[in-house]
C-alpha cells in the first residue's frame, strides 16, 4: 500500500505563480517556464508510474512516493521506495520520449528527439548513489540492512530504450514502466526470507516518512526583486489586468467575466514568490483597492493564521 504519497513540489508551485505575476516582456519568463516544464515533467512521470505499481499485492509491500532524507550536510532524493519483509527495491524514475542510447562506458545517457540530440548523467549511476546513502542512513540509525535492489523505469510510452553495448547490468536494471511488476516478482523470487517483522518495517516507515524534508523554495536563482512583479488581480478567463471591485465581486472590463474569489490565487501567490506574511495595507497594494475594510474582509474571510491587534494584524500563509 501506498504509506507516503507524493505532492505537488513546491518548486512547480513557485514557478507557476512566478508566471502569473510577472509581465510576459520579462526577461526571466523563459527560463522560469523552462524549469517548470522540467519538473511538471518529471513530476508527471512519476504519476504514471503510479498506475503501474498499484498493480502490487497491497498487502506485501509498503510503498513510499518522494522521499527526500537529510544525510549529514546533504539530501538524497528517492523517487519511489518499495518496502518489503524480504527486501527493499529504489526507483529512479524517467519521463523522455525519444531514443535514450545507454553508454555505460561513459557513464552517459544520450537522447535523440525532434533532431536533437542532448547528453544526461547515467540514470543507473544516479539510483546506485541513492542506494549506497540509503545504506549508510539505515546503518545510521541501527535498522537490519536486508538485500536492496535498484531500478530505473522510463514511464513514458514514446521512450524508445537501447543497449548498443549489450550491458548486461542495463538489460538488468533499466525497464519500461510496464514491466516494473514483473521485476518486482524477480526479486520476489529472489528474496524469499523475512529479514524485517512487521513491528520493525512499522519502525523503519515511521521514520522515513518523519525524516522527509520537502525541497525548498529556489526563488534566489532567479534573482527578483518585489518591483519585478505585477500588482492586480488578473482576470481567470482572458488574464488581463486589471479587474475591478465592485459590490463584493471582481468584473473585468476587457470579458465582462465576473468572479467572487479572483482575488485567494493572486494573494496564495504573493506567499509563493517569498512573502512570509502580508498586512492589510500590503494587500490594498497587491490588489488594487483603497478600501481598508474591503481589505480586512477579504482577509478575514479567507481564515489565514494572524497575530497582532485589529489595527496592526499580520497574516500567513495556511
Amino acid at each position: 500500500m501506498i504509506v507516503k504519497k507524493r505532492i505537488i513540489p513546491l518548486r512547480i508551485l513557485i514557478d507557476e505563480a512566478l508566471l502569473r505575476r510577472l509581465p510576459l516582456n520579462h526577461p526571466k519568463r523563459s527560463e522560469i517556464l523552462q524549469d517548470l516544464l522540467i519538473r511538471k515533467s518529471g513530476f508527471k512521470g512519476e504519476q504514471d508510474m503510479d498506475y503501474y505499481l498499484s498493480l502490487l499485492n497491497d498487502s506485501e509491500f509498503n510503498i513510499l512516493q518522494d522521499l527526500r532524507i537529510p544525510l549529514g550536510k546533504n539530501h538524497f532524493q528517492i523517487d519511489f521506495l518499495i518496502l518489503s519483509h524480504a527486501f527493499f527495491l529504489l526507483i529512479e524514475n524517467k519521463n523522455m520520449p525519444g531514443i535514450i542510447e545507454f553508454d555505460p562506458d561513459f557513464n552517459q545517457v544520450i537522447r535523440k528527439h525532434n533532431d536533437k540530440v542532448e547528453i544526461y548523467d547515467d540514470p543507473v549511476l544516479q539510483v546506485k548513489r541513492q542506494l549506497i546513502q540509503f545504506v549508510h542512513w539505515l546503518k545510521l540509525n541501527r535498522f537490519t540492512i536486508p538485500p536492496i535492489e535498484f531500478l530505473v523505469t522510463y514511464s513514458n510510452q514514446g521512450s524508445i530504450l537501447q543497449n548498443p553495448t549489450k550491458n548486461e547490468e542495463i538489460y538488468k536494471r533499466v525497464c519500461k514502466g510496464g514491466s516494473v511488476v514483473m521485476k518486482v516478482e524477480e526479486f520476489k523470487n529472489k528474496h524469499k526470507k523475512d529479514i524485517f517483522s512487521e513491528k520493525e518495517l512499522k519502525k523503519l516507515t515511521k521514520l522515513l516518512i518523519k525524516s522527509h524534508q520537502p525541497e525548498g523554495s529556489h526563488l534566489s536563482k532567479f534573482n527578483l526583486s518585489p518591483a519585478d512583479f505585477l500588482q492586480g488581480v488578473a482576470c481567470p478567463s482572458c488574464r488581463q489586468l486589471y479587474m475591478e471591485r465592485i459590490s463584493g465581486s471582481w468584473h473585468c472590463t476587457s470579458c465582462g467575466y465576473r468572479s467572487a474569489d479572483a482575488h485567494v490565487q493572486v494573494i496564495m501567490d504573493y506567499f509563493l514568490i517569498g512573502n512570509p506574511s502580508i498586512t492589510n495595507k500590503q494587500l490594498r497594494r497587491l490588489l488594487r483597492l483603497s478600501s481598508d475594510k474591503t481589505a480586512s474582509r477579504i482577509l478575514l474571510k479567507m481564515d489565514l493564521p494572524f497575530s497582532g491587534t485589529t489595527k496592526n494584524r499580520v497574516y500567513y500563509p495556511k
